[in-house]
């Protein structure tokens, strides 16, 4: 049968408006599903709440919660207080020219050291905008007539040193006594280490009175006159790899426990110290995916759980028997972890970096709260 052109365009065109129509309705589905999946994401997205998230920084190195409940951030970029709802940062406008932990004395007067100075203020006044200011406190490593002493009271400030360079004066630390600040040196030999005592941890009390002080190299305890020196013969170390104290902490046991980037977490139960990393074959090497040997901090929780943070190896909690580790599919976004800090109702805030953020663990994962 001869079928003219007319008779063709009449066959094709409805065949034409066919296969647009259904590629029309692929395209549409295709579409619907994208729209679909995207709402979930946003819904998922939506349900965290950022809005007391920390400002971005390179990572949140310390917490503190004062006498009022209010809880202090600090970063090499700030310092922060956060109240139960708004987010005050303190800079130069406040007098605040330099950065370090805060701490609070007796009478309620919030100080920050950053090794060179102590900044004080009187929160009593109020943090209204434009009337806080902080008094300069200098930091002089004068030994002048300086005798070794501790109180229940005292606040102990960490000596500015130079990473690499002469830094004035010996190493030791400060004693904030009633508000007087004194330069205490310690008692040991000098070396031409420039890193062995530079300080790395915070100052804290064991449950025995002794205070303890964490260096690059030693960790230091003090009391009734006398010192504990834990160094590389102490702890038994072998000087292939060299010693890198981050964090030091006291349990409910007294045991001194010392984290060490690079050599796991020591424990020393005053008597003598064991690589606890390497005890529970927790070591670089000892086994596939993540470790303990890049240690930065610990704390314990009021079950008597021990937690660990860790560089690149996420958050772990040891019960007593068995490790659990947690990482980014549990919600942990940083690399690096600078601290756990227990506040006084019992909770544990993580602080870490890249990002810089706190979290908070729910039971299951973890949930960033600041």
């Amino acid at each position: 049968m001869k079928v003219n052109n007319s008779q063709v365009d009449k066959l094709i065109l409805p065949l034409v408006i066919l296969i647009l129509l259904f590629s029309s309705c692929n395209a549409n589905r295709s579409n619907n599903s994208d729209k679909k999946h995207i709402t979930t994401s946003n819904s998922f997205e939506s349900s965290i709440d950022s809005s007391k998230w920390l400002k971005p920084s390179s990572g949140v190195r310390g917490i503190f919660e004062d006498s009022k409940g209010n809880l202090w951030f600090t970063s090499t970029e700030f310092v922060c207080m956060y109240d139960g709802s708004e987010m005050r940062y303190f800079n130069e406008e406040d007098g605040l020219n330099g950065i370090g932990s805060v701490y609070e004395d007796k009478n309620g007067i919030i100080w920050v050291g950053c090794g060179f100075y102590a900044y004080s203020f009187d929160p009593s006044n109020g943090y209204i905008k434009g009337k806080v200011h902080f008094t300069t406190h200098p930091l002089v490593p004068d030994t002048t007539g300086n005798k070794w002493g501790a109180s229940e009271d005292d606040l102990w400030f960490q000596k500015g040193m130079e990473r690499f360079g002469n830094t004035p004066g010996p190493p030791g630390v400060y004693r904030n006594h009633n508000g007087e600040i004194s330069f205490l040196a310690f008692p040991f030999p000098d070396t031409n280490d420039e890193n062995r005592y530079y300080p790395t941890s915070s100052a804290i009390k064991g449950n025995d009175g002794t205070i303890w002080f964490g260096t690059m190299e030693i960790v230091a305890g003090y009391k009734d006159g006398s010192f504990t020196l834990i160094d590389e013969e102490k702890i038994g170390h072998n000087h292939s790899v060299s010693i890198g104290i981050r964090g030091i902490y006291v349990d409910s046991k007294n045991n001194l426990w010392m984290a060490d980037n690079g050599n796991g977490f020591y424990v020393y139960d005053g008597d003598t110290v064991i690589n606890f990393t390497k005890l529970h074959h927790l070591d670089k090497g000892d086994r596939k995916g993540n470790t303990l040997h890049r240690a930065f901090c610990v704390s314990e929780d009021d079950e008597g759980n021990m937690w660990f943070g860790t560089v690149y190896s996420g958050i772990w909690k040891y019960d007593g028997k068995t490790f659990t580790n947690y990482s980014e599919k549990e919600g942990i976004k940083s690399e690096n972890f600078w601290t756990i800090y227990k506040t006084k109702n019992g909770e544990l805030l993580f602080a870490g970096e890249t990002p810089g953020a706190v979290y908070k663990f729910n039971g299951n994962s973890f949930d960033r709260v600041y």
